[in-house]
């Protein structure tokens, strides 16, 4: 494999004059040889203060000599490897981690100035010197929360996320907490989603209040569209400027979430500004995403004519599958409510990219490509959004071999992943020969909710009651952890507000001459905690087996459990259709063995 491009800071350093080596069975052995401890620098190319350091403290020439002669310097990009990331970020970027040559942690942090890494590196001396020989081989086993011993999932849980988020929102600004202030889409979502549930208009309230602010501060480039990172004030003024590929999927799909449950037009518009600024900025010629733009705070304060006279902000090429496949989600949706024509291309093309890109028979799916050949298999996370991904494409198009693909996604993780009642984030590929805390696998709450709603989603398209028990109980065992992580558990509050809402079927059913096209597309806008919609083409086992009449093609059935409304046959009687079983009359029928056979 062909030695990796370390990324520094665009403006002038010195940082390459550090002899970093890359995260690998190489540099381990070489720091166990030179018997030194590893300096362990993760950092993105994005990074605002991951360039400050290079240009300071990773540029100061005492500094760079030290580090050279007395450590093992190693170097790793965050986005390139969350599964190091995970088990070593030290509370923010850049994290700079001094660990024993197997690989535990001494000490750390995150940006160090020259003068406190000076006096970091003279402590370190010492302590090494002084214990070294008791604690070069050691590798503790990481504290962690466990989520085998969780309770089972109650309504509680939920409502204690709830409250937390109404304790932490700034009623002033919109938010949560004070500052630095990040977006937070999981937990608006949540609001939105349980606001159709219960009613309670504080809680659209202060999702409305959160996303009025944002869109309307310095947070969003009101030039180009898209968002930035996070804000470093509690009123959304000063933001760090780089825009990342992933945030920007999430808060796409919220605003167009916001749209329909809340219908404000301005929504919309916000998500189409900034779907076009991600496709014509950060898409390249294969149809996938790029992952982040850089930062550039005097470029983004220029107004707009000023700026076309400058270059654009660099764009990180690297392609990340869980980031191309939330974005793709995004491009689906505002396919359905925004422009069939232009969004659903994009998608689809997207979506058949991505499978052709990332998933390989042997090895399953890639985490990233970086131009030169896929690499990092078999993380949870790109399972997890790029299977979500695969759903939304069968439910909007039909294609059965995207249902085909999620079930060989999903058949992966069961046999590489699965722990027994939550999911492992990374397969044991490595076995004995994996390095540091990577020998430690984990259990993150956020990617396990994920797979928790592909199983909802599943059981409720294929009418699969083990499929939904999984998912269930997947929930169940993550909820000691979600009631933990408090707003930092709304992604699993979502799932259980989906789990616990009654299935919504959409049952469309067509024949090549006569395709439900635009029934699915606008079938695909409508939102529901737990809608599901699948295809029968007329003549397949499916359709033979529901005892569906042959009415004229193509028809949508839509049923609420075993109560179903009148057939449709035109997008625009999907509303009426969905009004009677809001408000059953007679035009509802009651069913129990035809279209959920």
């Amino acid at each position: 494999m062909a030695e990796p491009l370390f990324h520094f800071s665009p403006r002038p350093n010195r940082a390459h004059e550090i002899t970093w080596h890359a995260w690998g069975a190489e540099a381990f052995a070489e720091a166990k040889q030179q018997n030194k401890p590893i300096l362990l620098a993760i950092s993105a190319v994005w990074c605002h203060w991951c360039h400050v350091m290079d240009e300071t403290t990773y540029s100061d020439p005492r500094i760079i000599q030290r580090i050279n002669e007395g450590l093992l310097p190693v170097r790793v990009d965050n986005d390139q490897r969350p599964d190091i990331n995970m088990r070593y970020n030290m509370g923010g970027w850049p994290t700079t981690a001094i660990l024993t040559p197997a690989g535990e942690i001494i000490t750390g942090g995150t940006y160090i100035a020259p003068e406190q890494m000076a006096q970091l590196l003279d402590q370190v001396e010492q302590y090494w010197q002084t214990n070294n020989e008791t604690i070069g081989e050691q590798l503790a086993e990481p504290t962690m929360p466990t989520l085998l011993d969780a309770p089972s999932p109650d309504h509680e849980v939920l409502e204690q996320i709830v409250e937390t988020i109404r304790q932490q929102f700034d009623r002033a600004y919109g938010g949560l907490g004070v500052m630095p202030k990040f977006p937070q889409p999981e937990v608006w979502e949540f609001l939105l989603s349980h606001f159709t549930a219960t009613g309670d208009g504080s809680l659209a309230g202060m999702a409305a209040r959160t996303l009025d602010a944002m869109a309307g501060s310095m947070m969003y480039d009101q030039v180009a569209g898209g968002f930035f990172r996070y804000s470093t004030t509690r009123e959304w003024t000063i933001p760090h400027f780089e825009k990342m590929l992933e945030d920007n999927a999430d808060l796409a799909r919220l605003y167009l979430r916001a749209f329909q449950i809340l219908g404000d037009e301005t929504y919309r518009q916000i998500a189409d500004h900034l779907l076009s600024w991600t496709n014509h900025t950060l898409m390249g010629g294969d149809g996938l995403w790029g992952g982040s733009q850089d930062a550039d705070e005097e470029y983004y304060r220029l107004p707009e004519e000023e700026r076309q006279k400058r270059k654009d902000p660099y764009v990180d090429p690297t392609i990340y599958t869980h980031a191309n496949a939330l974005m793709i989600q995004s491009q689906l949706l505002a396919a359905s409510l925004i422009n069939p024509q232009q969004y659903g291309p994009i998608a689809l093309t997207a979506l058949e990219a991505l499978y052709d890109r990332m998933w390989d028979d042997a090895e399953g799916l890639y985490h990233v490509d970086t131009g030169d050949q896929p690499s990092l298999p078999g993380l949870l996370i790109d399972v997890a959004c790029f299977a979500n991904a695969l759903l939304d494409g069968y439910e909007y198009t039909g294609d059965p071999v995207l249902l085909e693909r999620v079930h060989t996604l999903m058949n992966w993780a069961e046999t590489h992943l699965w722990e027994g009642r939550v999911y492992w984030d990374q397969s044991d590929r490595q076995g004995d020969e994996a390095l540091g805390r990577l020998k430690h696998r984990q259990q993150p709450l956020k990617e396990n909710t994920q797979m928790a709603r592909l199983w909802l989603r599943l059981g409720t398209i294929e009418n699969d009651e083990q499929s939904l028990e999984k998912g269930r109980a997947l929930l169940g065992a993550l909820a000691g952890f979600a009631k933990e992580q408090g707003i930092f558990g709304a992604a699993w509050a979502l799932a259980s507000d989906m789990a616990a809402s009654p299935e919504l079927t959409a049952t469309i059913v067509d024949s090549p001459s006569h395709p439900g096209t635009d029934l699915r597309r606008a079938m695909f806008g409508v939102f529901d905690r737990r809608r599901g919609i699948r295809s029968w083409p007329l003549g397949s086992p499916e359709f033979a087996a529901s005892e569906l009449p042959e009415i004229p093609l193509p028809a949508l059935y839509i049923c609420r459990g075993t109560t179903c409304a009148a057939p449709v046959t035109e997008p625009d009687h999907i509303i009426e259709a969905l009004r009677t079983l809001i408000f059953p009359d007679e035009s509802a029928i009651s069913v129990e063995n035809d279209v959920n056979a």
